[in-house]
Order: C-alpha cells, then structure tokens, then sequence
C-alpha cells in the first residue's frame, strides 16, 4: 500500500472508531452515578489517591468508562484531593474497540500477538494512529467529567496523541476540579519497544502550581534517567508523578531504578502509578507507590504508601505534608558547583555519539 493509500485508509478506520466514542453518550452514563465530594485544599497537607489500574481490553467505551469511574469514585472517598492513574489508561484498554485487535496485533503470521508486538513485525504504530482521536477523546470525556462531578484533580495517566504531521505520542494529562485540562505532559525517553514501532519524544518537561501542590509528570521511562525529574524539580516541583505501564512481572530492584530513586537526589514527593494485568498476551506488574525524601518517611525508608501486591488492581491513598517538604528543602538547600557544569554541559551531551541499534538510539 503507498502512502497516500495508507493515509486514506487510515482516515477511514479513525472515523469509524470516533463514531463509536459519543461524548454524550458517556456524560449520560457518569451523570446518573453517585459521587463523593473531594476535600478542599487547606494548602499544607495534600491526600493522594494512587490507582493500580487493571489494563483489559474494553470492546466497549461504556465498560471503559465504568472501571474508571468506579477506581475514582474510591479514591475520593478516601479522601484524595488528587487521583492518579498510570501509563496508558487512555490507550491500551480501548485498543478492544479495533475490531479484530488480537489478530491485528499478530502481525498476520500466526504468532502471538506479545511476540508480535515486542519484536516490531504487528503495525503497533499504525494501529495507534488508528486509535489516537478516539482514545483521546474517551479519555478526555470521561476524566473530565469525573474530576469536575467529584470536585478533584486528576492525573489521568497517558493516552495517544497525534501532531499535524502523524507522529504519534503518549501524552500525559492533568484536569481541575471544574473538569478543565490543565497540564499535558509528552513521553520525552522511549522505552525500547516504542522506539522500535516509531513513537515519538516530548521535548519539554512541564510543571504547574495548583491548590494541591507545585506537580509534574514525566513518564514512566523518563524516570529511569535523572534528568527529566531534576529539570521539574529545579523548576519548584513538590509533587512528581509517574504515570507507569511496565510490560514485566513486578521486580523489586528493578522498578527501584525510577521515582524512588529519582526524589531522594531531587527532594519531593514521588507517585508511582502503575498498570497491571494481562493485554494480548502480555503480562503488567509492579507496585505502586508514595515516596519522600528519606527523612520524610515515618521509617526512614522513602516510603509512605504501597500497594500491598505487584499484580493486582488496587486503589491506596496517602498524606504528604508540603510545608515540612519546603522546610526540608529550604535546611537542605544543595550546593551546587555551577561553574562545574557550565564547563561541561551542554557539551558532554553534545559530544555523545548517537547511533541506532534495532530501531533503538544508543549512546556510544
């Protein structure tokens, strides 16, 4: 198929996927639920509703949207002033919606689609381009209007995002308690596979002041490099949230690479949201969590929260004190040898050659 045809194709099934999504259909469902009101900010102590989020395949937006009513509608009845999903809520389950997905995402040659998929032979970046308009819209209804019936930010973990030219993102999005989009935030480090079915990477890292906090929300891989949660944090984050989807059973050394790790070089809170389950075949696991600084934490370990399993759907709130994190940042204030990276950075980066090895960048 040459491009103009595969364009024209493309078009076709993005219409028949967003007639299937009717953003009134879905106001129509969640107006007939019962909501919990969240607390109003008191600007010291923030609630965190954390959301280990089952990933199915939902062939129906209706089902869809009731899981994560139901997911927020816990949340804040514990309180949460400010409910996190993880890494891709707004994509993998509405993936159900293609007609024929599992054969799809085989690639057409008889192999599983996991198999498929990991190795770059299923059209994982076609089918995403597919999906984005209407995953992005179901996402956006439905998170919308949850966050202003319950009266509470939400991060509602990542969907697809398009740009003019067809490159496809994975885009995180935070929404107000009056149901306004108040932040997006672009997947800036791939994971391997993704780089192999040619997704493309955020450039910015974005940070915004809201009554529960100073947030930001790089993306799951973005936490396993310094950088993107340093760059938030010099910019006042106080509240850094990792929306997560980890293609792995739950491995406690190696998910403690990320935002553990990540807010005890860079003082803040940490939230890892993360997705588990089972999704054409392949297997997410981990285990969400608060984190603080060391000396923040009830027993010295970084963690005020955890899921008590890697494996299973789960919803967990926690407490964190943003004046004793500003104490602790203004006694502990770091000194830094700017003179030092002056000299070297921008061009230690600079000088790193890039090359690229199975479709992935590698710095050599």
């Amino acid at each position: 198929m040459n491009l103009r045809m595969e364009r024209f194709a493309t078009g076709i099934a993005q219409r028949a996927l967003l007639a299937r999504v009717r953003p009134g259909s879905i106001r129509r469902q969640l107006a007939g639920k019962r909501y919990p009101s969240a607390p109003p900010p008191g600007g010291r102590r923030v609630r965190l509703g954390v959301v280990q989020l089952e990933g199915r395949l939902c062939a129906r937006v209706a089902d869809y949207v009731e899981q994560l009513y139901r997911l927020t509608k816990c949340a804040v009845e514990d309180g949460a002033q400010l409910v996190i999903f993880p890494e891709d809520t707004g994509s993998y389950p509405l993936a159900g919606l293609i007609l024929g997905i599992e054969c799809l995402a085989s690639g057409g040659k008889g192999k599983p689609p996991s198999e498929a998929v990991r190795e770059g032979s299923a059209p994982v970046l076609l089918l995403f381009r597919i999906l984005a308009p209407a995953a992005s819209r179901a996402h956006h209804v439905a998170f919308s209007t949850l966050a202003r019936s319950c009266g509470t930010h939400v991060l509602a973990g990542s969907t697809l995002a398009l740009d003019s030219a067809g490159r496809v993102y994975k885009e995180a999005r935070l929404y107000g308690p009056d149901g306004a989009l108040l932040m997006t935030q672009r997947k800036t480090h791939l994971f391997p596979t993704e780089a192999l079915w040619g997704m493309s990477r955020g450039e910015v890292i974005n940070v915004i002041q809201t009554p529960v906090g100073v947030l930001a929300s790089p993306i799951c891989m973005d936490h396993t490099y310094f950088e993107p949660v340093r760059i938030a944090w010099l910019q006042g984050a106080e509240i850094i949230i990792d929306p997560a989807a980890d293609a792995a059973r739950y491995e406690f050394w190696a998910q403690r690479r990320g935002v553990w790790t990540r807010v005890q070089e860079s003082p803040a809170y940490g939230v890892h949201a993360l997705m588990v389950g089972h999704i054409l075949g392949d297997e997410f696991g981990g285990r969400s969590g608060v984190y603080a600084p060391l000396a923040l934490s009830p027993t010295g370990d970084g963690v005020l929260a955890q899921a008590t399993t890697g494996d299973t759907e789960e919803v967990f709130c926690a407490t964190v004190d943003l004046e004793a994190l500003r104490a602790y940042r203004r006694e502990h204030a770091p000194d830094f040898n700017l003179a030092l990276y002056r000299k070297y950075t921008p061009q230690a980066y600079m000088q790193a050659r890039a090359t690229r090895q199975n479709g992935r960048r590698v710095v050599a």
